[in-house]
């Protein structure tokens, strides 16, 4: 039987308690060695009062969760005091506040922002140096006994670094994931195995198409937020991640940036016409012909209202889910999810096969220049590995319905589901236009509508995302005054 989470909590208290004692007594044997203790003890943090501040814009169950593992850690550390606050109500005004805070030299030791680069974009370029934090993943955690880099995966650790120069400058605790959800009672009804590939899922919706159940093999959605987006970028993982390295001609951060994206639509690098672009198109055209009738004008909560019902087989869904469909929206069938399927090279050439996942980074730790000028920082990461210890990741998941980035985890079953299982995606998707702005965007899915409703073919869908795609890039190289001669704006 598996030991609930309060227990994991109390035991680790306990734990964590009689260990500081120990250390406090002198100890014994290698006891002292500073891997072997918390980072806080290990350099000299004791028991000196020691207090700082987390700041971040407000999102749901944000401060509850905080405010917990806030209370839990003050139960071990008594001699620090953590404050959270919630400064903002989005992202774009938690920046203008930071950007006050920063210029008054009054920003918070801790913030939680965004990850990937922006730490670095946000700070480190303006002149203010927030904390590198690879020395920490080689100290061993006192709430895992274990190296503190073990508690996460490492294609994860990897995609929370800055693409610039490979150093971690934040730890992002929870991610965005997204499956397809099914119902297991048809599945079993009509003797179907939940697909690995592409054509085994194209062979079960026919199969359940076939077998005339009055049940719809997927219920999708291309209005407003499109699983057009979602397939593109999927799709696009696996057939087109060979283009990265060729757009990738500036900055060489293994993405690419909008210039270098204009630069390869001029050079014809990115060009709609090539066979792994345009038959992504293809793809998706034979994926949206087993969606239910009317999928194409329903939005994502009218596809998953859909397969509630019972009416459709297959639908989107993401980790958030997981907390309506184990109360108040609970299916009446038995269900389960499988990840986005490998699009084979007898389909697709180019495909390196290689499984993905939808998988953005959500809140990340950030520590802040403050927080090194008082040096306190080490008692900050001992916080931050409290945080993201599985007793304490566990609650937050079970809390937040969010899919944490630590590992050794045991979430509900309903949000087990979600766990990730491959690499995250990369920035890779040539066939949405998306990274030229929001009207590229929607011409393409526009496009795309028509285009899935038979009043347009394959060439002239083409003919048309080519003539736009080139139409944007020029206006954006007007706008910015980018060109050959300046490199594109990399002069």
């Amino acid at each position: 039987m598996k030991a609930s989470s309060k227990t994991i909590v109390t035991l680790l208290v306990l734990l964590s308690l009689f260990a500081t004692l120990l250390a406090g007594c002198g100890g014994s044997g290698d006891s002292g060695s500073k891997e072997s203790s918390s980072p806080a003890a290990a350099n000299g943090g004791g028991d000196a009062p020691i207090s700082f501040k987390i700041a971040s814009w407000a999102g749901p169950g944000k401060k509850a969760g905080l405010d917990l593992a806030i209370a839990e850690y003050k139960k071990i550390k008594p001699n620090v005091t953590i404050s959270f606050e919630e400064v903002a109500q989005n992202n774009a005004d938690f920046d203008v506040w930071m950007a006050a805070q920063l210029a008054g030299n009054q920003e918070p030791e801790v913030i939680i922002d965004f990850s990937y680069d922006l730490p670095y974009t946000k700070y480190n370029d303006k002149g203010y140096n927030v904390l590198e934090m690879d020395p920490y993943l080689e100290k061993t955690s006192p709430y895992t006994n274990q190296k503190w880099g073990d508690s996460f995966r490492e294609v994860d650790l990897n995609l929370m670094r800055s693409t610039r120069n490979g150093k971690l400058n934040n730890i992002a605790t929870s991610m965005v994931t997204l499956k397809i959800a099914y119902n297991k009672d048809i599945y079993d009804q009509l003797g179907l195995k939940a697909p690995k590939t592409f054509p085994e899922m194209i062979a079960n919706f026919e199969a359940i198409r076939q077998a005339n159940i009055g049940t719809e093999p997927f219920s999708g959605f291309l209005k407003v937020t499109s699983a057009w987006d979602w397939f593109a970028r999927f799709t696009a993982q696996q057939t087109q991640e060979q283009y990265v390295s060729q757009i990738d001609s500036l900055y060489k951060n293994n993405k690419y940036e909008q210039n270098e994206y204009v630069k390869a639509v001029d050079e014809g690098i990115i060009d709609v016409n090539k066979p792994e672009v345009r038959g992504l198109y293809e793809l998706f055209k034979q994926f949206t012909s087993y969606w239910a009738p009317g999928a194409m004008a329903m939005t994502m909560a009218e596809a998953r209202d859909m397969w509630l019902q019972g009416k459709a087989a297959h639908t989107f869904t993401i980790n958030i889910d997981a907390k309506p469909f184990a109360s108040d929206m609970k299916p009446s069938f038995n269900w389960d999810t499988f990840e986005f399927p490998v699009i084979t090279k007898d389909i697709a050439p180019t495909s390196n096969e290689d499984p993905a996942e939808f998988g953005d980074l959500a809140d990340a730790f950030v520590v802040m220049p403050s927080a090194i000028k008082k040096n306190i920082q080490d008692e900050v990461m001992d916080f931050i590995m409290f945080y993201t210890s599985p007793a304490i990741a566990t609650q937050l998941a079970d809390m937040n319905w969010i899919t944490p980035t630590a590992s050794g985890i045991e979430p509900n079953v309903n949000l087990e589901r979600y766990l990730p299982k491959y690499r995250p995606q990369n920035q890779v998707d040539l066939n949405s236009q998306a990274i030229l702005g929001t009207n590229a965007r929607q011409f393409v899915l526009q496009q795309i509508q028509r285009y899935v409703l038979n009043d347009i073919t394959t060439d002239q869908l083409v003919e048309l995302i080519d003539k736009n795609m080139k139409e944007e890039a020029e206006k954006i190289k007007q706008e910015k005054g980018w060109s050959k001669d300046n490199n594109y704006g990399n002069k």
